[in-house]
């Protein structure tokens, strides 16, 4: 009896010891495919940064390249809605190629790829070096249009800037005084007369500001500003603000 319990231990202890083996393998064999996870992934991260590096080294080393490359290059990122990498091929085409037929194209879709997205500095910016340096008698008014334009629709960004409205009613002047006989000649004057009216709100605001400080030579100036027959003529809406714009408005 005492033989076979010592017997049935025996069997016990080395069933114990050979599970406790297995486990020891199994652990170190997953131990080992962690490891290798690991590994495997850190090796992947650095292909991939240096993959990264080589391309932006690639990108920033590129130079003496056809003016069709550049041109290209520009269209692609207009295409994915890159226009900061399409003003810097542009910018490789103009320094390598500065007498390319394909520049003042590029000029004028850079031009209204950044009046499309409202950047309208930027359209404005293009617009005036193709005036500048490629503009003709056919095209000249319709470019000079084009900068206008970018200028109308900006006017939410500089509604109280004095000078961007001067200098803006100075160009419309410019404009149908160089190109009577235009066809953007009524596009031209619709915006010229909400240039006006927008100049018109903003030094009633002015006025408003200087009435509250009780400045009346200021008030008096600013108040003569204000196209009188017009505002009588077209009755305008104030401009629309918000309640917690308006808070803080004059």
């Amino acid at each position: 009896m005492q033989n076979g319990l010592q017997m049935q231990t025996q069997i016990n202890a080395c069933q114990i010891s050979r599970i406790q083996s297995n486990i020891a393998d199994k652990n170190k064999k997953v131990a080992k495919a962690r490891f290798c996870a690991r590994v495997a992934f850190v090796v992947g991260i650095c292909a991939l940064a240096l993959f990264i590096s080589a391309c932006d080294k690639k990108e920033n080393n590129e130079f003496n390249k056809p003016a069709m490359y550049w041109y290209q290059s520009i269209l692609k990122e207009i295409k994915f809605g890159n226009l900061e990498g399409a003003d810097n091929f542009y910018a490789s085409l103009q320094s390598e190629h500065i007498n390319s037929p394909l520049l003042p194209e590029a000029m004028l879709i850079l031009g209204q790829a950044h009046m499309k997205k409202e950047e309208y500095i930027l359209a404005e910016f293009y617009f005036d070096e193709y005036l500048k340096r490629f503009a003709t008698a056919r095209n000249a008014d319709y470019v000079a249009y084009l900068k206008l334009q970018s200028r109308f629709y900006g006017i939410k960004n500089s509604s109280k800037d004095q000078e961007f409205f001067s200098v803006s009613l100075m160009e419309f002047d410019t404009f149908l005084e160089r190109f009577p006989n235009s066809r953007y000649v009524p596009f031209v004057q619709t915006m010229q007369v909400r240039f006006v009216l927008g100049q018109n709100e903003l030094n009633k605001g002015i006025v408003n500001v200087y009435k509250k400080q009780r400045k009346q030579e200021a008030m008096e100036k600013y108040q003569d500003r204000i196209d009188s027959d017009l505002e009588s003529a077209t009755k305008p809406k104030p401009s629309h603000l918000p309640w917690y714009v308006r808070m803080f408005n004059w």
